[in-house]
């Protein structure tokens, strides 16, 4: 409880100095994210929940650099029970060229890698692999600081390996949570 406090009240204080901006630099999202996956194997899809954080670096008022992690957990997988873990790093460009409004919306595309464990993607091993996620969203700003990413759509490509090759997953991400402006 007292880290909770320390860090609401170090957020407070960052967020004060940022009022004397005319605008943002630095965008940070943490939200929730829902993933339907679309295994190109004999495996039926899946959905799995987890987390995803960003921080975009605003190189104007309509283009930042975007920094994303993410992750989810799956526990069965169409009825088999599994411990598995799947993690995307990525980074690219954000476009927000206009607003509506208290809305923003923008679109994005990502590149990186997936890190899975072996409960996710059933093999001995962990991987390294590719994943690429353009995608869309809007966010609604509530205050000059803080906005609500009312959702993020993505189609979220990934190379998964198997016990012989790798397979393309089709997958579809929403997230939604908070953005903090400074």
């Amino acid at each position: 409880m007292r880290k909770a406090l320390c860090l609401l009240g170090l957020l407070f204080l960052v967020s004060v100095s940022a009022a004397a901006q005319d605008s943002s630099k630095i965008d940070m999202f943490a939200g929730y994210s829902f993933l339907h996956t679309g295994p190109g194997i004999a495996t039926s899809s899946f959905n799995a929940n987890g987390g995803v954080g960003s921080i975009a670096l605003n190189v104007t008022s309509w283009a930042s650099l975007v920094a994303e992690v993410g992750g989810i957990h799956v526990s069965s997988i169409n009825g088999t029970d599994v411990d598995g873990t799947a993690m995307t790093y990525m980074l690219g460009p954000k476009i927000s060229p206009f607003r509506l409004g208290k809305f923003s919306p923008f679109v994005q595309v990502l590149a990186g890698v997936t890190h899975t464990t072996p409960g996710f993607n059933q093999t001995t091993f962990n991987a390294y692999t590719l994943a690429i996620s353009p995608g869309a969203g809007l966010d609604w700003n509530a205050t000059r600081h803080l906005a609500i990413r009312l959702g993020q759509i993505d189609y979220l490509l990934t190379r998964i390996p198997t016990s012989t090759n790798q397979v393309t997953w089709n997958n579809f991400r929403y997230s939604t949570g908070i953005v903090l402006r400074f």
